[in-house]
């Protein structure tokens, strides 16, 4: 980290900290703690349930049906997204004919049938478990519902959140706000007033851009948060 970082420690609990994140810069408070906070807003997949390693297993896979190139930390970075748009992004950038709605069809049918293995951080459950009831809370993922909702009922997640806002729910997806947005309407709670907890450069990015404060989750657990 650079001389800025330290400049900005001095501030106290909601001053500054710039942290490098991939091919952004991320604004995040030092030692967040959560009170104060009106919303807590979770994407699902890498954030709260350790599932990204399916992702990235079924993409390998598809990639081998499909004769693509896999580079496992452009995939991860791009978690959020959802696959169809994902499979155009393939198609324009390694410049190959792509049907996307059959690549995703791959792509789905791979992961669901390991939908099973996936579970949740105890870092994260922990978060979740101590402040369910006291802030509401509500998930934002790029996932289609159906596989959101199996995920959220096959770890037990589902009793935690009564507001899951999927990849469904909205047109523009992450890096765009309107996810985040609509989980902080549906909850009742003003923007400003959300944190954000997001594994991804995107996710990030989304919250920023919906004008929430966030959280960076690295190996399941929350950084610079003290709760």
């Amino acid at each position: 980290m650079g001389a800025s970082v330290s400049r900005h420690l001095g501030r106290g609990e909601r001053g500054w900290l710039w942290l490098e994140w991939g091919p952004f810069v991320q604004r995040q408070t030092p030692h967040m703690t959560l009170s104060g906070f009106q919303g807590l807003v979770f994407d699902l997949d890498g954030t709260l349930v350790d599932s990204m390693p399916l992702h990235l297993a079924a993409w390998a896979h598809t990639a081998r049906e499909f004769g693509f190139h896999f580079d496992a930390d452009w995939f991860y970075e791009l978690g959020g997204m959802p696959s169809r748009k994902i499979a155009l992004l393939v198609a324009e950038q390694q410049q190959i004919a792509l049907d996307p709605l059959i690549v995703t069809r791959c792509k789905t049918e791979h992961y669901v049938a390991n939908l099973h293995k996936a579970t949740v951080f105890p870092a994260m459950l922990e978060l979740v478990e101590r402040y369910h009831g006291r802030i509401p809370m509500g998930i934002g993922t790029g996932s289609p519902r159906i596989n959101a909702e199996a995920v959220l009922r096959n770890t037990g997640l589902d009793r935690y959140f009564p507001v899951v806002v999927t990849a469904d729910d909205v047109e523009l997806h992450k890096p765009h706000p309107d996810t985040f947005l609509l989980v902080a309407r549906r909850l009742g709670v003003e923007p400003a007033g959300c944190l954000v907890f997001e594994d991804t450069g995107i996710g990030v990015q989304a919250g920023q851009a919906a004008g929430m404060q966030t959280c960076m989750v690295r190996d399941g657990r929350p950084v610079d948060l003290q709760y």
